[in-house]
């Protein structure tokens, strides 16, 4: 009795296994891109970036920068379900700077926006890699935020 149960618990786990090895926490390269366009419409960050355009041009970033930690976090599920291993360390290196920068864009006001755009232009300056070409090649269509 006990090893028939084994035995279909053992079959129940690797049914299991397979299930899942087909699921989305295993994508392909383009499979990837598409998730995280997918996610970018599903929380509607495009909509909600253009609503927050005008307080932008006034140097108002706060908001901004919850959209941008948002994109990261998608980067970063998108780095963990992926299987290409180049892409993922390029989601990260993405998801890391989208950090970064929402971290500068949250102490923008109207006083001091020449302040927030120095800081912003070293960021793209320093991040600016291997990483962020891979990811252009892989993704070209992929949504930005930064």
């Amino acid at each position: 009795m006990i090893k028939k149960v084994s035995a279909t618990l053992a079959l129940l786990v690797l049914s299991a296994t397979i299930v899942t090895g087909c699921s989305s926490d295993n994508l392909k390269t383009e499979a990837t891109c598409d998730y995280i366009n997918e996610q970018v419409i599903e929380k509607q960050l495009l909509e909600r970036s253009d609503q927050m355009s005008e307080d932008i041009i006034d140097g108002n970033t706060k908001a901004y920068a919850g959209i941008i930690d948002e994109f990261s976090s998608i980067l970063s599920d998108a780095a963990e379900k992926t299987n290409d291993k180049k892409l993922a360390k390029s989601l990260l290196a993405a998801a890391d700077q989208n950090t970064q920068i929402a971290a500068v864009m949250a102490t923008g006001t109207s006083a001091n926006v020449f302040e927030i755009d120095q800081k912003l232009t070293a960021l793209e300056d320093q991040n600016a890699s291997e990483d962020a070409d891979l990811l252009s090649e892989k993704c070209p269509y992929m949504q930005n935020f930064s």
